[in-house]
């Protein structure tokens, strides 16, 4: 029974990845789906693997630069080495984005909140540059409008929250009455002062071209996974709408990497666009195989090489249990 529940805890992700897709499947018509899975033009999927690979290494590229930023010393093999390692770890479990920051931390004898930082800043970029690429189709057919506009809203309250003094302040003196924040208070405090800091850094922001690219790459691997499905008659404007909005659906519902919440956002988004549902079910399917199966496969051989040059890493295992993540948070 404890070995029982010992393999739950370690497979939940996954098994909570493949009871989503399998329901998002059975929900749409599974034959259709089989039928559309089959049609899918395969060629078109090895440039679909080749940008999302590109995307992986932009991604670290400009985590270098904001790593420069607060101290770390590292060279650029080494950020985009860690940046790739802690992808694997992203695709499964909440906050996974954190494992490249315990990584650096620990290589790069930075402090582990000043990492973090790193990492807010250019989530927040990338994050507000994917809703802008969404914007033309939004203007154009109003859909979606409303989710839009709130995460545009969400982007600039983190932002008001972070760059505004007095805002912060209230903010901190909610969090020092909050139970499980105020053991943190010190770490949000030095958090919030390195954020500002590099968003104020006009070398390090120039570097976020790089987020940029990252989101043409990500966009472009989607819409050419879209027309390997649909056969084409999906723009690339509507294919950047999708994914804009399936990804912001897929962090705030803070599930394992987005697993179920970004499936059906894609549906349904998709469906808003002219794509049939069982063809949407298929993209959404293999949207899921493709970018996890990527990040985990690089990840893999990226942390591989990683241990290889810095023996100090903590291993996958332990961070999958969430104890470095603990111990980093506390060292501060």
């Amino acid at each position: 029974m404890a070995a029982t529940r010992r393999a739950l805890r370690r497979w939940w992700p996954v098994l909570l990845a493949v009871a989503a897709v399998g329901g998002i499947v059975v929900a749409t018509n599974p034959a259709e789906v089989a039928s559309t899975l089959r049609r899918t033009e395969v060629p078109l999927l090895l440039p679909v693997l080749l940008l999302s690979v590109l995307a992986l290494l932009a991604q670290g590229m400009r985590w270098h630069f904001l790593l420069g930023a607060v101290g770390a010393r590292l060279p650029m093999r080494d950020s985009v080495l860690l940046s790739v390692s802690g992808q694997g770890i992203t695709a499964l479990l909440p906050l996974g984005d954190l494992t490249r920051a315990i990584f650096a931390s620990e290589v790069g004898g930075v402090a582990f909140a000043d990492v973090v930082a790193t990492v807010t800043v250019q989530e927040l970029t990338f994050t507000l540059f994917l809703l802008v690429s969404a914007g033309p189709v939004v203007l154009e057919r109003h859909q979606a409008a409303g989710a839009e506009i709130a995460a545009l809203v969400g982007v600039a309250v983190i932002a008001v929250i972070l760059l505004v003094p007095p805002v912060f302040r209230h903010v901190h003196r909610v969090a020092a009455h909050t139970p499980v924040l105020r053991r943190h208070i010190a770490e949000i405090d030095e958090l919030q002062h390195e954020t500002v800091l590099l968003l104020h850094h006009r070398r390090s922001m120039a570097w976020s071209l790089l987020d940029l690219l990252r989101v043409i790459l990500s966009i472009t691997a989607f819409w050419l996974l879209v027309r390997a499905v649909t056969g084409g008659g999906t723009g690339w404007a509507s294919a950047a709408f999708v994914l804009a909005l399936s990804y912001v659906g897929g962090a705030v519902s803070l599930i394992p990497g987005g697993v179920g919440a970004n499936e059906a956002s894609v549906v349904g988004l998709l469906y808003l666009v002219g794509v049939h549902p069982a063809a949407a079910a298929a993209i959404a399917v293999l949207q899921r195989t493709v970018s996890s199966g990527t990040a985990i496969a690089c990840a893999l051989v990226a942390y591989a090489l990683a241990r290889r040059r810095h023996p100090e890493l903590s291993s996958l295992t332990a961070i999958r249990r969430g104890g470095d993540a603990a111990r980093a948070l506390r060292a501060g």
